[in-house]
């Protein structure tokens, strides 16, 4: 197999760049780079010898391109096979960071025999090799794209192998299950012990409200996740100014002339460990300008794509008919599941707008103090908090979710076929479930199910 080489540090201005190569090349290729020299390509095994990299102990040495000029001082750390991420012998090289020196460092590898690594070679080899599963793969891909922070720890427990094993353990007590159906069938003259009837029922029960937990977290976290959050308002009401509050900088020009926001102003914002994107949409209202009315039905689009919705309303001035237009919107069955606060702006005014708006959520502010950034994105933390099991699990993965969606529903048929007696059916209900859950994380494998009979049943040989 190639030995890979890629950068595994963002191209960026930064204090560290790691160039990572993989294979059983590695060594050697490594070696050519660490000693000075003019066009010749070392490939004998005491060369890699002399210089000396000790598994799992960072070297500071020089790096030479192929003429024996110094491109870097770096550090070197090789992970000897099999004791390494993906199985086979690694060495990540450590440079300064900028775009310049590690793309020369990359270079240098391919000249001596590397190839740029395709996009997850290193993880799709770690799977090869047994190192980790499906689940365990998907968690590293979510963990580095997740933008909530409430869910680190979840994604943390998958990528450390907790949710395989314990796939594993329910996979062993379905399996213990069939053997004694199949003992059963077998033996169909006999009733079925009124005990292992009750054990097997608490045990698929259990299965099944652990996996339904499991799916109800799976939900949450799909929600919370790439969050859009959407101000909307009549021209005036403040939307720009609530934007900049939020931002704690001047990022949307406010004015008191109606329709200056006309097209759409995004910005990404941390709120209460979830990273939302935050955006400032054009003021609604009819108007005769057609780049206006485009931004109107913008802002509508908007809201329909967004999870959070602010709805701002001045609360120094009576309601209007635009005002009135974005509550018949906010109406739509479509936007039952958003999340929607109501923003009364301007409340050092007089109070004017008498409109009960008590069937929403709402805030009172005013967006020249400061202080109400606070209160605002307390309010949407509040609004976002979900009360998870952080000893439960998520699926990160559409397939993984609609497998195990599948074994639940398998797992409650068996249920209503054991309590009819109908173990032939409980015992096909329970292999399709463990042919789902199999494809989790790793195949079924019908031997599992003879072994576990063999080894707890006599059968009389």
């Amino acid at each position: 197999m190639d030995t890979i080489v890629a950068i595994s540090t963002a191209l960026a201005k930064s204090a560290i760049s790691i160039v990572r190569l993989s294979g059983k090349d590695s060594l050697r290729i490594v070696s050519n780079l660490l000693k000075k020299q003019q066009g010749q390509i070392h490939t004998s095994q005491s060369l890699c010898n002399d210089i000396n990299l000790m598994p799992r102990q960072a070297t500071l040495r020089n790096i030479y391109d192929e003429y024996g000029r110094m491109i870097d001082k770096a550090i070197i750390i090789y992970f000897k096979a099999p004791l390494s991420f993906n199985g086979e012998d690694i060495i990540e090289i450590q440079s300064h960071g900028g775009k310049l020196i590690a793309q020369e460092i990359l270079r240098v590898c391919t000249y001596y025999g590397a190839r740029l690594a395709n996009a997850g070679e290193f993880s799709r080899r770690a799977f090869r090799n047994g190192k980790l599963d499906l689940l365990e793969l998907d968690a590293t891909i979510s963990l580095i794209n997740n933008t909530n922070a409430n869910f680190t720890q979840l994604l943390a427990r998958n990528l450390s192998g907790e949710c395989s094993k314990m796939l594993d353990e329910i996979r062993l007590q379905i399996i213990e299950i069939i053997a004694q159906m199949e003992v059963n069938i077998d033996y169909s003259e006999e009733d079925l012990d009124e005990n292992i009837l009750e054990k097997s029922l608490q045990v698929l029960d259990n299965i099944i409200q652990r996996f339904s937990t499991i799916l109800e977290s799976t939900k949450h976290y799909n929600r919370l996740q790439n969050l859009k959050l959407c101000i909307l308002g009549k021209p005036n009401v403040g939307k720009s100014s609530l934007l900049n509050l939020l931002l704690l900088r001047q990022r949307a020009i406010v004015s008191n002339l109606a329709g200056t926001t006309r097209d759409a102003i995004s910005e990404i914002i941390d709120i209460g460990g979830n990273l939302i994107t935050i955006i400032d949409t054009a003021g609604i209202r009819d108007s005769g300008d057609f780049i206006e009315q485009e931004g109107v039905k913008q802002s509508f689009e908007y809201a329909k794509q967004s999870e959070i919705l602010l709805c701002v309303f001045d609360n120094s001035e009576p309601m209007e008919k635009e005002d009135f237009d974005i509550l018949d919107f906010l109406s739509q069955d479509s936007l039952k599941d958003k999340f929607i606060l109501v923003v009364l702006n301007k409340n050092d005014l007089i109070k004017k707008n008498t409109h009960d708006f008590t069937h929403f959520n709402t805030i009172s502010i005013n967006t020249k103090d400061i202080q109400n950034a606070s209160l605002i994105k307390n309010k949407i933390q509040d609004i976002l908090t979900m009360q998870i099991d952080q000893n439960t699990f998520i699926l990160t993965n559409n397939t993984q979710r609609i497998l195990l969606e599948s074994a639940l529903h398998n797992l409650q048929n068996a249920i209503i076929s054991l309590q009819h007696f109908q173990i032939e059916l409980v015992s096909f209900e329970l292999t399709q479930a463990l042919q789902s859950l199999g494809q989790i994380t790793k195949p079924y494998n019908v031997e599992d199910i003879l072994d576990s009979l063999f080894s707890q049943f006599c059968v009389g040989k």
